[in-house]
């Protein structure tokens, strides 16, 4: 594969009914060491998470069935959730987790660039046992709690083929985006509801640009 059949990346959803074997499907283990197109879809995952401005990207959501994700927490995303910290853009490779012993369950608002028509509060472990290897093939076992737990659940899950449809149980809080959107918006505090604003109008204007790119 070149890099023009890498770049640029697109998202896939599971909606679209070509995408439902690849979203629905475990993903296959990287070896070591890494290939020059593994290295250039790391590359362009970075690339693309940052363009997001989420805080996870798995392999699959670009069409991609390698057991990849990269995670980046900004300090305005920490902000905008309870007792959540920071975390600088990394990748994780063939990574999994199993909850630690007799942690407990919390539901929160998830939603998944791969699944456009619903959203809601999934329920995730508040910490877990983690496994996973860096781009040089190191290995690392860590424990891990709180909203990062969280993403690296959500980011994992997607490597198995598991989406938050799977997860939202019919006593889950769920719904449309929007409507999971709106609900989220009003149980934060007025500091965050600031802050949120200003997120998404930047992520406004740098849609409003890049479209204007494409119509040059």
């Amino acid at each position: 594969m070149t890099q023009d059949s890498i770049l640029p990346l697109d998202i896939i959803t599971i909606e679209q009914s070509d995408s439902d074997s690849i979203l629905k499907t475990r993903a296959e283990a990287i070896s070591f060491p890494l290939t020059h197109e593994n290295r250039l879809l790391i590359t362009a995952m970075r690339n693309k998470l940052f363009q997001l401005g989420g805080v996870g990207l798995a392999a699959p959501q670009v069409k991609q069935n390698k057991q990849i994700i990269a995670i980046y927490i900004s300090e305005d995303a920490a902000k905008l959730r309870v007792h959540a910290s920071a975390y600088p853009m990394h990748i994780m490779i063939n990574p999994s987790y199993e909850p630690v012993a007799e942690t407990v369950i919390i539901s929160d608002f998830e939603g998944c660039y791969s699944v456009a028509s619903k959203s809601g509060k999934v329920p995730r472990h508040q910490a877990i046992n983690l496994t996973y290897q860096d781009e040089d093939g190191q290995l690392y076992l860590k424990t891990v709690s709180g909203f990062y737990a969280r993403v690296l659940q959500h980011e994992i899950d997607h490597l198995n083929g598991i989406l938050i449809t799977d997860r939202l149980t019919p006593d889950c809080v769920q719904g449309s985006t929007e409507a999971m959107m709106a609900l989220r918006y009003r149980e934060l505090s007025a500091a965050q509801k600031l802050l949120f604003d200003q997120l998404a109008a930047k992520k406004r204007a740098t849609r409003e640009d890049a479209t204007t790119d494409s119509q040059a």
